[in-house]
C-alpha cells in the first residue's frame, strides 16, 4: 500500500467534541475571565497550523486534536511534550 493513497476515516465524534471546545472557549463568560488568553485562542482560532497549509487546518484546532489524542490514550505530560517538540521539528 501507497503512503497517502488511501484517505483516512474521519472521527466524526472527535469533529463534534472539538467544535463543543471551541464553543465554550467563545462563550463570553469564558472571554472576560480569562481575557488575555482568549485573545490568542481567538487568533489560533483563525490562523492556518502553518504558512502555505493547503487544508483548511487551523492551529486551536490542531492542539485541540493532539490534546485529544493524549487523554484518549493517556499519554503522560512528559511524552507529550516530547511528540510535540517532533511536530514542531517537522514544519516549515
Amino acid at each position: 500500500m501507497q503512503r497517502g493513497s488511501q484517505s483516512k476515516p474521519v472521527d466524526v465524534e472527535m469533529e463534534d467534541r472539538l467544535e463543543e471546545m471551541i464553543r465554550y472557549l467563545l462563550q463570553e463568560s469564558f472571554q472576560q475571565a480569562y481575557a488575555p488568553m482568549h485573545d490568542t485562542l481567538e487568533s489560533d482560532s483563525k490562523k492556518p497550523l502553518y504558512l502555505g497549509c493547503k487544508n483548511s487546518l487551523m492551529l486551536l484546532s490542531a492542539m485541540l486534536s493532539l490534546v485529544n489524542v493524549k487523554t484518549k490514550y493517556g499519554w503522560s505530560e512528559k511524552s507529550f511534550t516530547s511528540l510535540l517538540q517532533v511536530v514542531q521539528d517537522m514544519f516549515p
